[in-house]
């Protein structure tokens, strides 16, 4: 079998959103299929490996319903383009402002968190409009090696409910923009601890049967190390209860994990998203590289299902937020929501006592 019907083979068979259970009985899934399948077969086989590899890579980025996926060269150059934001992915979250732009923002009691040496810090921080306190939590990123990062994520847990409480939230920004994943079981463990009830990281999670095409494809294929683990659900010690609102500031940077961090946090009461869609990257999870003889490929090992609101959230569309804005405002929205429900409040409570 030449190198790209190898290819070609191992997606057709492999990719989550094509192979899982419910897949066989999907016409559109077996139409994607079929046009993917057509589309290789155009590619002249007679032209260069590194030819053929990139013309692949592009009808995988046209055909493909799945953002994870990636395949490499032999020079490993990614061929599969990837869609991105046209702003910098450090452009808006809070956790990269200077001192000075955050007290210009009325922040108090910053404190920056390295959670791994050469990965961004992440920010706890608090804010006060009148008599209204808000916790800030700034995310730029869930990367690294969760291993290294077991006892600074501890850390920064403990510093989040002790914070929560001395400084008496009344409400919690998460700031996820520019975001693009990695792993987000602390906000389930947060999420859970916070609202006493368990979490979904999905409507559904299924591995998916691998098909490998050669000893060394099973190898790796039957490791577990990628495949995301089923937590419990984190119980809820003294003091964690929140029963504020809860707002979470997302981007098209969003994607991966953090989909799923957004997607959990959705589930609590009284919490809106704000800001723009989501990347759409997580119905091919647990990813995993497949080495061939010439190039590789990267391909999710679970497949993942999601909704809100009734509604199918889509590979390549991504979670809709609640109240729509622009990343760079998406903050300054949240507060003005939060200024306006405490005008409100105040202007109900004058109403009762002059009725009084």
């Amino acid at each position: 079998m030449s190198l790209i019907k190898q290819y070609a083979y191992f997606i057709l068979h492999n990719l989550p959103e094509w192979n899982h259970s419910q897949a066989v009985n999907n016409e559109v899934v077996q139409r994607q299929k079929q046009t993917f399948a057509k589309a290789v077969s155009l590619i002249d086989e007679t032209q260069e490996l590194d030819s053929q590899l990139k013309q692949l890579g592009k009808i995988i980025k046209d055909f493909v319903p799945d953002n994870h996926i990636s395949l490499f060269d032999s020079q490993h150059r990614q061929l599969v383009a990837k869609k991105e934001p046209p702003y910098s992915r450090r452009a808006h979250n809070l956790a990269y402002k200077s001192s000075e732009e955050l007290t210009s923002l009325n922040l108090t009691n910053v404190n920056h968190y390295k959670i791994q040496a050469g990965h961004p810090q992440w920010m706890i921080a608090t804010q006060h409009q009148g008599e209204i306190c808000t916790g800030i939590v700034a995310i730029p990123s869930f990367g690294g090696d969760y291993e290294e990062q077991i006892h600074t994520r501890k850390e920064f847990i403990a510093a989040f409910f002790e914070t929560k409480a001395k400084q008496k939230w009344q409400n919690i920004i998460f700031d996820f923009r520019g975001n693009s994943g990695g792993d987000a079981e602390i906000i389930k463990e947060i999420g859970e601890r916070m609202s006493g009830k368990s979490l979904n990281y999905a409507d559904l999670c299924e591995v998916i049967e691998a098909k490998p095409q050669n000893e060394n494809q099973a190898k790796i294929l039957g490791q577990t190390y990628h495949i995301r683990p089923q937590t419990t659900q984190y119980q809820s010690q003294s003091g964690d209860k929140f029963r504020g609102n809860i707002y979470i500031l997302q981007d098209a940077w969003c994607a991966s994990a953090t989909e799923g961090a957004i997607f959990m946090l959705s589930q609590i009461p009284n919490s809106q998203t704000i800001g723009e869609n989501t990347a759409g990257t997580f119905a091919g999870g647990a990813c995993t590289e497949i080495p061939f003889e010439h190039g590789s490929l990267i391909i999710g090992t679970e497949y993942r299902q999601r909704s809100r609101n009734g509604r199918e959230i889509k590979e390549k569309e991504g979670q809709t937020p609640d109240i729509e804005t622009p990343s760079k405002e998406a903050y300054t929205k949240a507060c003005r929501i939060i200024l306006n429900q405490q005008i409100q409040t105040l202007s109900l409570w004058q109403s009762s006592q002059r009725r009084k």
